[in-house]
């Protein structure tokens, strides 16, 4: 059978509203707040609040402060580093280096074989001279 209103509530409004408050206060009164953790503590799957709009605000504080704590606490030395950019990597930070190479003015790279050099430009090449 098709409920009315689309798909039925995992929680009642008042139950909603209950868990609003405490995830606010969870992410004020943590040093670095945890999703999962929190989830944990309120018995619920995390997938319950990522599935809600009304919580999208809180998730976005929560990760950001969760991000914020983290960078310091590396920088400042307060956190183990490794565990710190691990859990960075977690939030979307990447440590890879990308290096972009291209030739002269930025255009393409040109290669240039000794098929496509004259006589003379090997000649002054073999006697050590480029032109």
């Amino acid at each position: 059978m098709v409920h009315p209103g689309g798909r039925p509530r995992k929680f009642t409004r008042k139950q909603e509203k209950e868990l609003l408050q405490a995830f606010e206060e969870y992410i004020d009164t943590e040093d670095i707040p945890i999703i999962v953790d929190f989830c944990t503590k309120e018995k619920i799957l995390k997938q319950n609040l990522y599935d809600r709009e009304e919580f999208s605000t809180l998730l976005k504080r929560c990760t950001a402060k969760k991000e914020a704590a983290l960078e310091k606490g590396m920088l400042y030395g307060d956190l183990v580093p490794s565990a710190a950019i691990f859990s960075l990597k977690q939030l979307g930070w990447s440590d890879k280096q990308q290096t972009e190479i291209s030739g002269k003015d930025g255009g393409p790279i040109r290669i240039t074989t000794a098929e496509d050099l004259t006589d003379d430009e090997l000649a002054n090449i073999a006697a050590g001279s480029r032109k």
